[in-house]
């Protein structure tokens, strides 16, 4: 069941329990035998994808009835989880404490989760869901397209998703007792009354529950009439309203304009005129926190100086770095005569997602690869740095993205895949014929699979999405007994990410400081890699379309060598330093994070591989061009240095062609530090004392890009 490789599997299976309300039950204690099972032979991989399951299951169930103990036995058996490690301990404690929930008021999930996803809740309640879907017409399929604008046109009334809710809450609480055609046919007769807008309004709701025991009640007695026989009905499935979501075209790594579309405004202004009109809108349609942000402190791990630690956030990245070296204010290239502060960080460092409690939920699905988790990567380093000098938008919502990795199409973007130069040699001899390292058109999808060995419920269930046919998830089905229409495939996974995943993941951000030819100096941020020299060149011509044929495209074989002063710190097991400085001619420099390996991520410090395309010889022929014996070394760094000798060189990040700097004469590579507190740190005078300090000044906060998944990073 849960060893399924394919989303498909879970799909189907939830499409084949559909289809007779009592399959709910059965599944729910098939699940409960096999978390048993879990339990005996500790497989650690199936807790969550157990523990999600039993919670999705549940909150589709039409009925469960009190007398089969089905959720008391559940309570026994996922308490045992408790003191298990992370993230499973979290995940079962979240689902006892909907378990509980569901004994006490059948359905409440059911009924916050639309009341949320459909914005019912009354001002005096602030829970709130709002999904955004980021899609670049020119990068995702137009399937992928059609879907997405249809799950942005879908819009259930208030009426019908009160109707729905009454519904569920008579079934989840009194079962068949009474059919629900004949509720139905009542809801219909009383929607205009007076007495149906004061059920709908009493201060249960107020609450948070929808359909209390007493409105209920009321209920009970209001209908009564329209049942002159007592039949007893059958149970239905009741399908969740689709979540309200808003389709955005987004080809720019900037969120502002998006946010700004929120508003009422159409006319072009600036970017703080609108986020001005923007939080006003956002402040009469949702109500402020009144709860003051909450602070959390790590757990101990044992650790005897975890009582001394200030505010530490409670969960971390498996791909985090354990020991960094904080660069002095002014670069220097002598590695010997570089006097540098050797920082340690404790198990859960300070983290930059933003973990205080918030009114609403802002969802934020972002379709594609690499290349657009590098777009998502700087327009969130960018508003971190607006938020961190002006908070607007964070102050109301709580920002949660998700990632849906998507092929790119080549037919209508930039890149074509170049076959592998043959006199492409490595140091050892052999050839390197490694497409990934010659595919310089197309963007890879690195970060979803390292998503998907964080997680292998988002790699079973999101990242299987690449190997089925977009004609087939996107396909529209037909109508059935519903009263709506059945959303494709994709619209299915799609909600069902954003609706059971709940977790980030943290992906570590680097940052690029680089110096142009004319002075000028500029701050880039990438989360996957950066490309220097002919790599960078050639994605510059073939960003310029039909423009490029005039160019012509070359590969290392023909490149111009470039003269490279290198400075890097090679990463080893020990954690000890390793810089060497070196000058090299090489075609290209290119720096990829070492994220394709199970064995990366049990690393104690992420790095970089970097990747150098040296000319060992150039040889001259008899026409113009001259041709490279090249070779290839492999490095995993954590901290670079690249200075042009007397030439300059083109810089790509992300493998994004419109994030292409030409004319770069130094580039500095290094982690990204949060602005807020790292700035600062790097700045204040070193210890006295040898002894390291628990938090202060020592400890920095990595900035990092906390991507949404189903259980989090695993330990």
């Amino acid at each position: 069941m849960c060893s399924a490789g394919q989303s498909m599997n879970r799909w189907s299976l939830e499409e084949l329990v559909k289809r007779d309300p009592e399959n709910f039950l059965i599944l729910l204690q098939q699940i409960i035998r096999k978390t048993k099972e879990v339990q005996e032979q500790c497989q650690y991989e199936l807790v969550a994808p157990l523990a999600i399951m039993f919670s999705s299951t549940l909150l589709q169930t039409p009925y469960c009835p009190p007398d089969t103990e089905l959720l008391e036995e559940a309570i026994e058996v996922f308490r045992y989880f408790l003191t298990w490690p992370e993230p499973y301990c979290s995940v079962c404690k979240n689902l006892l404490s909907t378990l509980q929930l569901e004994i006490k008021a059948p359905g409440i999930s059911f009924q916050r989760l639309v009341r949320e996803e459909q914005g019912l809740n009354d001002p005096s309640q602030s829970s709130k869901t709002m999904t955004v879907l980021l899609m670049n017409p020119g990068e995702v399929p137009a399937d992928f397209l059609s879907v997405a604008e249809q799950l942005s046109r879908i819009a259930h009334s208030q009426r019908e998703t009160y109707i729905t809710l009454i519904k569920h809450a008579f079934q989840s609480t009194l079962g068949t007792k009474y059919p629900l055609l004949s509720i139905h046919r009542a809801l219909q007769v009383c929607v205009q009354n007076s007495t149906y807008r004061c059920v709908a309004n009493r201060k249960p709701i107020r609450k948070g529950h929808m359909m209390s025991l007493f409105t209920v009640l009321l209920l009970y007695d209001y209908f009564a009439c329209f049942f002159s026989l007592p039949i007893l009905g059958m149970l239905q499935t009741l399908p969740l309203p689709t979540a309200k979501c808003y389709m955005f075209h987004w080809e720019k790594d900037n969120f502002g304009k998006i946010f700004c579309m929120f508003s009422a405004s159409s006319s072009p202004k600036s970017f703080n005129k609108a986020s001005a009109r923007l939080s006003q809108h956002i402040y009469r349609l949702f109500i402020k926190p009144k709860s003051p942000r909450l602070l959390s402190r790590a757990k101990s791990l044992g650790n005897t100086e975890s009582k001394d630690l200030l505010v530490v956030r409670e969960k971390r990245s498996n791909s985090l770095p354990q020991q960094v070296h904080l660069r002095s204010p002014e670069p220097r290239l002598n590695p010997q005569s570089q006097a540098l502060r050797h920082v340690c960080f404790r198990r859960r460092p300070i983290l930059s997602s933003d973990e205080d409690s918030k009114n609403t939920i802002l969802r934020v699905v972002v379709f594609g690869a690499d290349h657009v988790a590098g777009k998502v990567a700087r327009a969130y380093n960018s508003l971190k740095r607006r938020e961190s000098a002006c908070p607007r938008l964070t102050r109301t919502f709580k920002l949660q993205f998700y990632f849906v990795p998507v092929k790119r199409d080549s037919t209508t973007g930039f890149g074509h895949v170049t076959s592998p130069s043959p006199s492409l040699v490595a140091q050892t001899g052999t050839q390197k014929g490694d497409p990934k390292l010659m595919s310089i058109g197309d963007s890879t999808n690195d970060i979803a699979h390292l998503l998907g060995m964080l997680d292998p419920w988002y790699e079973r269930n999101t990242l299987s999405l690449l190997n089925l046919p977009a004609n087939v998830v996107c396909q529209v089905q037909s109508y059935d007994s519903s009263y709506e229409q059945r959303l494709p495939i994709l619209a299915d996974l799609i909600l069902y990410y954003c609706r059971y995943a709940a977790r980030p993941a943290l992906i570590q951000l680097y940052q690029a400081e680089l110096t142009l030819a004319g002075g000028e100096r500029r701050t880039e941020v990438f989360v996957h890699s950066l490309e220097l020299g002919h790599t960078a060149g050639t994605r510059a011509i073939k960003a310029m379309g039909a423009a490029s044929k005039r160019f012509g495209i070359d590969g290392d074989r023909e490149a111009v060598p470039l003269m490279l002063e290198m400075v890097y710190n090679r990463v080893v097991i020990s954690g000890r330093n390793q810089w060497k400085r070196e000058t090299k001619v090489c075609t290209s420099v290119n720096l990829t994070k070492a994220c394709k390996n199970p064995e990366e991520l049990d690393s104690k410090m992420e790095c970089l591989q970097i990747t150098m395309t040296e000319v060992l010889k150039r040889q001259n022929g008899k026409g113009k061009k001259g041709y490279n014996q090249l070779s290839v070394t492999e490095v995993k760094v954590d901290k670079v240095q690249i200075t042009g000798a007397g030439n300059t060189f083109a810089v790509c990040l992300d493998q994004d062609e419109k994030k292409i700097l030409q004319s770069v004469t130094r580039c500095e590579i290094s982690v990204c530090f949060k602005t807020d507190s790292s700035t600062d740190w790097r700045l204040r005078k070193p210890q006295t004392s040898a002894q390291i300090q628990p938090l202060h000044p020592t400890f920095c906060s990595l900035l990092c890009l906390p991507i949404v998944t189903f259980s989090g990073a695993l330990p």
